[in-house]
Order: C-alpha cells, then structure tokens, then sequence
C-alpha cells in the first residue's frame, strides 16, 4: 500500500491543491492546452513521490504485469478522460456533487486495480508511511473536504467559487482542527473545544460568514480525519 498512498497524495496535490481553478480556466481557453498541464502536473508528483518504484511491475488492473511508470502514465490518461466525461454540472438537479463524488471514486478505484500490493505484505501494515498519511489527511482535511463542500454550496444556491481570502480562512481553520487531534494524551479534546468555541465567536461577530451546514461539516470533517491519522500514529 505504499505505492497506493503516494499515488493517492499525488492524485489529491495535482487535483485539489495545483492548480484546480486554474486548470480550469486554462482548459477554457485553450482545451488541449489545459489537458497537457493537467497531465504534466499529475505526472511529474507522481513520479516524484513514486520514484523508487517506477520500474517495479505493476498488476495493472489484475490482467498484465506492466512497469510502474506506464501504469501510472495509463492512469494519467484514465484520470483526463474521467475529467472530461464526468461533467454533471448542468445536466441534473445535483450535479456539482455527483461529479464530485464520481470522479473521484473512479480514480480511486482505478488506483486500487493497478498498485502493486506486494508492499503490503512485505510491510504487513495498510498505513505503511506514517509521513505518507500524514500529508494525505492535511490535505483531505483542508482541501478536498473544502471542494465538496463548495460543491454542495453550488448545487444549493448556485454559488461560485469563493474568494480566495475566505478559502484560506477556512482550509486555516479545517488545518488547526486536523492538527489539534494529533496532540497526544487527552489535550486535545480540550483545545477542540477552545478552538470550536471561537471559531463560533468568529461567525457570530461575522468574521466568518460561512453558512452553518458549510462551517460544522468543515469542522468536524477535518477533526475526523485528523482522528484517523491519529490512530496510524498513537496504535499502529
């Protein structure tokens, strides 16, 4: 599962932290031009992070051995086409979230079908790389948790993207949630509570003015997932 979790961190740095607005707007301008660093970009964290492991043969998807490296430019390819295909934005009543949602899991899957899991056995742990794990729960906590929760916002009110400086107020705020549940002993329950009661005060002078469902799923969103990443490094 090494290899799984690397691919895994690349897909969400490429998708969710470079360049997810700005690929967008390149692609609008010139389609094939955003494709190419769409790909160059998820290629280059994936062979970055996957270096070690390139020329390993791959079980890609279960039928033939393949070197590491062209499994990961096949899944490149996969991750584009879903990226084209998987666009419900104007089609259905939920259509940010379902796109979202789809995507996502495909990948994801498709990952699953291609890794070498031989690691796996030669570690005999799921969450071999406590750093690994780590940054991918950071980033899920900050990121992605705060992308599907701006696909729910648009499906519900036809919101947009939101500015910048309120995207990095919240993904602060989801970021000290997540770290404070890696504290150790039981410190943490108390600073989860000093935190969550003003982040509230900041929403009630309307410092935050972020919508409840948007404030409270971000909240304890982040806070589960630093929980899983606290088991990998307190019991595992």
């Amino acid at each position: 599962m090494i290899v799984f979790w690397r691919l895994f961190l690349a897909y969400f740095l490429t998708d969710f932290v470079f360049f997810h607005k700005t690929i967008d707007q390149v692609r609008a301008e010139n389609r094939v031009r955003g494709l190419v660093l769409h790909t160059a970009v998820f290629l280059f964290w994936s062979f970055l992070l996957c270096y070690g492991y390139l020329t390993m043969p791959w079980p890609f998807l279960e039928l033939i051995l393949l070197p590491g490296w062209v499994c990961i430019v096949l899944f490149g390819m996969f991750h584009i086409f879903t990226d084209e295909f998987f666009q419900f934005h104007k089609k259905c009543k939920h259509g940010f979230v379902l796109t979202f949602v789809l995507k996502n899991t495909v990948n994801i899957l498709f990952l699953f079908l291609c890794v070498p899991f031989k690691v796996l056995y030669e570690t005999g742990n799921f969450f071999a790389e406590p750093w690994i794990i780590f940054c991918v729960g950071l980033v899920v906590a900050t990121r992605v948790i705060g992308w599907g929760l701006i696909a729910v916002e648009q499906d519900r009110y036809g919101a947009t993207y939101v500015s910048f400086d309120e995207r990095l107020m919240l993904m602060l705020v989801r970021a000290i949630f997540f770290l404070i549940m890696l504290l150790p002993g039981w410190r943490w329950m108390v600073l989860f509570l000093v935190w969550l009661l003003t982040c509230m005060y900041a929403r009630k002078i309307r410092l935050m003015d972020v919508s409840n469902f948007v404030f409270y799923a971000g909240a304890f969103g982040a806070a589960f997932i630093g929980f899983l990443v606290r088991l990998r490094f307190y019991l595992m």
